[in-house]
């Protein structure tokens, strides 16, 4: 049986800096986290990197011991699902190789609502 989600979009970059866009509940075993959303409609390259805010990288020092945080990036139509604790190395990455290297799952993005949630799941701690 497929299980209950549910999210929340939040970004409000003057109240609650670094705090990540989008919360998720997964309502069979009651496990919460965090989406930092990122897009980029141009390849990775040595001018084209995720941007990680210095609030953000405070944030996920702060609270990723603490709840499950990652960051949700779509470079033009690929998905990449990366944990917080690689936010200091993200803004290093160049080419797709590399974030490869640091993501737990990949897919194109017209996959993602079958990828997503299990991949979710196995992260996500109780």
């Amino acid at each position: 049986m497929a299980g209950q989600w549910m999210m929340t979009w939040h970004e409000d970059r003057h109240i609650s800096p670094g705090v990540p866009d989008l919360h998720y509940v997964i309502d069979e075993d009651c496990r919460v986290g965090w989406l930092e959303l990122k897009a980029m409609d141009s390849e990775l390259s040595n001018s084209s990197r995720v941007k990680v805010e210095p609030s953000q990288h405070q944030y996920f020092r702060r609270w990723r011991s603490y709840m499950s945080i990652h960051f949700l990036i779509r470079v033009k139509r690929t998905i990449y699902l990366v944990d917080s604790e690689h936010h200091a190395a993200l803004p290093e990455v160049r080419n797709a190789h590399d974030m490869k290297m640091l993501c737990v799952t990949v897919c194109d993005q017209s996959d993602i609502a079958k990828i997503l949630p299990p991949a979710l799941k196995i992260l996500t701690r109780i």
